[in-house]
């Protein structure tokens, strides 16, 4: 019998039916518990910790399945979402944003659009056809790299002029 790494079969159904909801039920209602303070300070924890076990357990009890299914799809479209975020921030360091309001937007527009389109590209939903061979695509994307790359050199305060202040 081989070996597998899937959680599912490791814990069981019952880990992702009842115990992932009943964590997280338990440690949103004790925060929100905590950070509002209803209770005063001295026996505050004791009853927030009461009332979240009992909440929580109220909730799993009624709405297990339902709730870790509405959890996995819940943060499963926010992963793609926030990988996607993920990689304008990342387009953004790649061209040296400074968050200086004004300076250079032009750039980050065109950094934002290119991770916008490169999102819904990824995701299956691009807006729009183009009906662009593989090659051509290859071509047009690798054109637009080198006359980026060779714009940003010989511009007047890009790298060239770096190199002659030094």
């Amino acid at each position: 019998m081989a070996f597998s790494l899937n959680p599912a079969s490791i814990l069981g159904p019952e880990f992702y039916g009842f115990l992932l909801p009943w964590l997280f039920t338990f440690a949103i209602v004790y925060g929100l518990l905590s950070k509002l303070g209803l209770f005063g300070d001295k026996k505050s924890d004791k009853i927030n910790l009461a009332l979240s076990f009992v909440i929580a357990f109220f909730v799993t009890g009624a709405a297990g399945p339902q709730l870790a299914a509405f959890f996995i799809n819940l943060f499963g479209g926010a992963s793609v979402y926030l990988a996607g975020i993920l990689v304008i921030i990342l387009f953004l360091a790649l061209i040296g944003y400074e968050k200086k309001l004004g300076q250079g937007m032009i750039y980050v527009g065109i950094v934002i659009l290119i991770g916008v389109m490169l999102f819904l590209g990824s995701t299956g939903t691009f807006v729009g056809q183009v009906y662009l061979d593989s090659s051509v695509a290859a071509l047009a994307f690798w054109l637009i790299i080198i006359v980026i790359a060779v714009w940003l050199i010989t511009k007047p305060d890009g790298a060239a002029s770096e190199a002659k202040k030094a």
